[in-house]
């Protein structure tokens, strides 16, 4: 029995929620104010009586202007290093058969990837999602990733047993591939052959 491919609308959006699942894991830790927003102060009426205080007899000296303390760059992420403008944006795989691949490259050096894999069969539809984050390195036409965390998902109406959601990667090992642009496309060469990409946008987000 051979299986149907599913719907294309369903796969891309899966597609996205997987990069934006991964994209929404924190690269760092943001202090947040506890004051309540729009909380007024009650409103209180004081009447203060006190003695008035002799005149100077000098002018007072001006006081001293602070000297504005400089605020330092972002720090740069661990291991990442500036991608070019042609890698810059979220791409697109093409001819994947059952399978689709989404990457974004941010200017920074780092990147999300999102891999889905849909297949319908006649007990419902099969899915593998894998969602890695991490900093990419780029020499020349040598394109290095290295993982730094990630998640997949594994639903087979096959074997619901043997189905879950959100599982850490545990496969956080390095991968080297050599690009290249054909026109408007990204096309990667990794030891599985060449993949050919499409541009979903020009610019990363930030």
């Amino acid at each position: 029995m051979t299986s149907q491919p599913p719907d294309r609308t369903r796969w891309r959006r899966t597609a996205m929620l997987t990069l934006a699942a991964v994209t929404v894991v924190p690269w760092s830790i943001t202090a947040c104010s506890t004051a309540q927003p729009g909380a007024t102060p009650p409103l209180t009426t004081v009447t203060v009586t006190r003695t008035p205080k002799p005149l100077p007899t000098s002018l007072p000296t001006s006081a001293p202007v602070p000297t504005p303390t400089p605020t330092s760059s972002p720090a740069p992420v661990p291991g990442a290093t500036s991608v070019p403008v042609e890698l810059e944006g979220t791409w697109r795989s093409l001819d994947q058969g059952s399978a689709e691949v989404l990457y974004t490259f941010r200017p920074d050096g780092r990147f999300e990837r999102a891999e889905v894999m849909m297949q319908s069969r006649s007990s419902g539809t099969f899915e593998f999602d894998i969602g890695t984050k991490g900093v990419v390195d780029v020499t020349g036409s040598t394109l290095t990733l290295t993982p730094q965390g990630g998640v997949q998902t594994l639903h087979d109406p096959d074997s619901p047993s043997g189905s879950y959601d959100g599982r850490p990667l545990d496969d956080l090992s390095k991968e080297t591939y050599r690009w290249s642009r054909e026109g408007e496309n990204l096309v990667l060469v990794g030891r599985f052959g060449a993949v050919t990409y499409e541009p979903m946008t020009q610019e990363a987000p930030r």
